[in-house]
């Protein structure tokens, strides 16, 4: 596409554009995605950002913003963090499996349909959060904020379709920045509050932002939706969900205190292999596939999932759950407040990223995604192996171990992993790997979580409890490690606007 063809591209989404004067509705560059203004309105690319933004934070605030609230939310629910952060696993299980039924179904019903449906059932978890009082209802409370597992899907292929692929780089970066973190300030937020009131507190700023970001939607986002979008395959998302799961939960069980050995974990081993093989069935028969078996063995899939994967259940995990958990705990740790711990570990990493997020996306595509996403691994690998040998002895240096993950994990990996799921993604299914994208981004944080959590409980019913952090640290080097390798795999792509 020359010069000329991206100005009219890019003025195409500051204006109502048709087939003729009177008409709401305008294809995308290569006419597989309907877009239709918010009541026959010119679209504002900016305006569209923050709505954009405002859910994928209010998402993001429940999966950061509890985090210097570990050891209140410990203390009110009268038991310790490795449950706290089952509460977070389910969160982020949710998630991970609403990210693989949206987008795809989102191509059908319209991206902006199936964001409205998902913040609804946010906003009405965090209300059930707010009223419990017990963990049961935090579970479940915490189970639908899940819901809004694929907003980052949803974003990023709405940015896609509105915007030139010049500027998506910039875009995402700005929307990948939030993935960790809102610029720091939720979790120095979320310090402050619960020191002065509690953890409930934070859900009701969190609630607040919700139902801004629901209105912020309804106001400003264009529909977009496939063209030629084929029937959802029910069957396909329930079984691959329900593998997923299970694996999950054989990871978590296994590395947790049941062990490898465990009834429980080897049964839902079996599930998880029965749900792969009937999925792989179901896919063979099926006359609209979730995931064409032939895209499922393509490296721009397998290797892209797989990288993400990873990176979130080590890297998400250590930064946002394992050091402000050692941080607190008066007794294997440094013993800390909230919200000392928010300024010291969790503050200054999401404030590096957020500010060099938008600049790795302008300078990836140059360079090419795949060897920003590569010296990220590396730096996070690095740093992380750092902290097993030094960072856990003085909590200065662990404080700037962590604010360098803020260029290595949140700006350089974060915001690669987020553009290479759209861009990898099949024009015949544009909403799949994105899809199974931030299901890997969900589901690796929660695995993460659940395995250093459950490894950290274990330790602490022995009485060992520093061991539980030394080798929940040393599961994070070696899955970091699992993400490099597969990062290898990615294959390169070149066109005239972006080199991968």
């Amino acid at each position: 596409m020359n010069a000329k063809d991206a100005g009219q591209k890019t003025s195409l989404v500051g204006r109502r554009v048709g087939d003729d004067k009177e008409s709401r509705s305008f294809l995308n560059e290569d006419g597989t995605i309907e877009i239709t203004p918010v009541g026959g309105k010119t679209i504002n690319p900016r305006l569209v950002l923050v709505a954009l933004m405002l859910v994928i934070a209010s998402f993001q605030l429940c999966a950061t913003m509890l985090s210097p609230a570990i050891g209140d939310m410990a203390e009110s629910f009268n038991t310790n963090a490795g449950v706290i952060g089952w509460s977070t696993t389910i969160f982020l299980a949710v998630a991970a499996a609403l990210a693989i039924f949206f987008p795809p179904f989102a191509d059908k019903i319209g991206r902006r349909n199936t964001l409205l449906i998902s913040v609804g059932f946010m906003l009405l978890g965090t209300v059930i959060v707010l009223v419990t009082s017990s963990l049961v209802g935090l579970f479940i409370g915490r189970a639908l904020q899940g819901f809004c597992g694929a907003t980052f899907a949803l974003g990023n292929l709405t940015l896609r379709a509105i915007l030139d692929p010049k500027k998506f780089g910039f875009y995402v970066g700005l929307v990948a920045a939030i993935n960790s973190g809102v610029a720091g300030i939720d979790t120095l937020l979320g310090g402050l509050l619960a020191d002065a009131w509690g953890y409930k507190s934070i859900f009701v700023v969190i609630l607040a932002l919700e139902i801004l970001a629901l209105i912020t939607v309804i106001r400003w986002v264009p529909e977009t939706k496939v063209k030629s979008a084929q029937n959802m395959d029910w069957a396909g998302a329930v079984f691959l969900t329900g593998a997923l799961w299970a694996f999950n939960m054989v990871l978590t069980f296994g590395f947790g205190t049941l062990g490898w050995s465990s009834p429980w974990t080897i049964g839902f081993a079996i599930v998880g292999v029965v749900c792969s093989v009937v999925f792989t069935m179901v896919e063979k028969r099926a006359s609209h596939a979730l995931i064409p078996l032939s895209e499922l063995g393509q490296r721009e899939t397998w290797a892209q999932v797989g990288t993400t994967f990873f990176t979130l259940a080590s890297s998400f995990a250590v930064l946002m759950f394992l050091i402000p958990a050692f941080a607190q705990d008066s007794n294997a740790g440094f013993g800390l407040g909230s919200t000392v711990t928010a300024l010291m570990y969790l503050m200054p990493f999401s404030l590096l990223g957020w500010m060099l997020a938008p600049v790795v996306g302008k300078v990836a595509p140059n360079v090419g995604y795949r060897l920003v996403l590569r010296a990220g691994l590396v730096g996070s690998l690095v740093v992380i192996v750092c902290i097993l040998l030094f960072g856990f002895s003085n909590k200065w240096i662990l404080c700037g171990l962590s604010f360098l993950m803020g260029a290595t994990y949140t700006a350089m990996s974060n915001t690669t992993l987020n553009a290479l799921g759209v861009l990898y993604a099949s024009s015949r299914h544009p909403g799949v790997l994105p899809g199974l994208t931030s299901a890997a981004f969900n589901l690796g944080s929660g695995v993460g979580i659940g395995v250093m959590g459950s490894v950290i409980a274990a330790a602490a019913v022995s009485g060992d409890i520093s061991s539980g952090y030394r080798q929940s640290l040393i599961i994070a080097i070696v899955l970091s490690g699992v993400a490099l390798a597969l990062s290898l795999f990615m294959p390169g792509r070149t066109s005239e606007h972006e080199k991968i």
